[in-house]
């Protein structure tokens, strides 16, 4: 491997590493269980990143399964984000709040 992919790929692993900071941050001071799930998602796809960067810097393809795996996981977690959305959507415009006789809702 050549210096300048060496210094390519240590450029990333160090960016990955500050996404990742980013995320677990997210995931702990999150104002809402939704941001809370989308940082999860996002970590998941760091940890794809990583585990594709120690693919490139190990120059090993034993790690292309985990990968796949690894991708379908992210995928099903961000279907199943949208589907609790979209079911929340629905439940609210199917009951939309109600005015209590007092004023308030």
């Amino acid at each position: 491997m050549t210096l300048a992919t060496e210094i390519v790929l240590s450029i990333a692993a160090v960016l990955l590493f500050a996404s990742a900071m980013i995320g677990v941050n997210r995931i702990a001071a999150g104002p809402s269980q939704l941001d809370r799930s989308i940082a999860a998602d996002l970590i998941v796809a760091i940890v794809v990143a990583v585990v594709g960067l120690w693919t490139v810097w190990s120059d090993l393809s034993t790690q292309l399964m985990i990968l796949v795996l690894l991708s379908m996981l992210g995928f099903t977690s961000a279907v199943s984000i949208a589907r609790m959305l979209s079911d929340r959507y629905a439940t609210r415009r199917r009951f939309p709040p109600t005015k209590r006789p007092d004023g308030e809702s």
